[in-house]
């Protein structure tokens, strides 16, 4: 009995290998602020709050986010699992917004896509696939490395 209760224990603390691990690459985001926090939920990336692409996922051993797991470039890193680095790149087309987001207790922000008003901090002017582009005079030119992607914003 003693033996059946031990085989029982160690199969639920026993995980099996991934085998049909699902990549999130081509997942998409949208950012809202919570009550501490800056959070990320999954949206289709047709969704008007689409506004990180997943692009690459790294393995990155240990319990801690690495920073460093994704290539060159203003890539956000996010860890929903251990192991697995989320490298997430702008989902922005040509003439959308982006404005800032701020948690409940004002402590965290960050940039969301959204509609163009007198609250917006910046808009896409160009977004280019493939090797690095110029942006214009007055415009920030953000490139990404994995896909090669050049997007340029121009302050608002």
């Amino acid at each position: 009995m003693l033996t059946a209760l031990c085989v029982a224990g160690l199969t639920v603390l026993v995980r099996p290998p991934k085998t049909n691990h699902r990549s999130p690459v081509g997942d998409c985001y949208a950012v809202f602020g919570g009550k501490r926090s800056i959070n990320f939920a999954l949206v289709d990336c047709s969704a008007d709050n689409s506004t990180y692409k997943v692009v690459l996922t790294v393995d990155s051993p240990g319990w801690s986010l690495d920073l460093g797991a994704c290539p060159g470039g203003p890539y956000r890193a996010l860890r929903e699992r251990i192991g697995d680095t989320e490298c997430l790149m702008l989902d922005l087309g040509e003439g959308e917004c982006l404005n800032r987001v701020t948690s409940r207790l004002g402590q965290r922000s960050d940039l969301v896509k959204g509609r163009c008003d007198d609250r917006s901090e910046s808009k896409v002017t160009k977004v280019v696939t493939g090797p690095r582009e110029s942006c214009g005079p007055g415009e920030t030119t953000t490139f990404y490395s994995q896909p090669a992607t050049t997007i340029c914003l121009v302050k608002l």
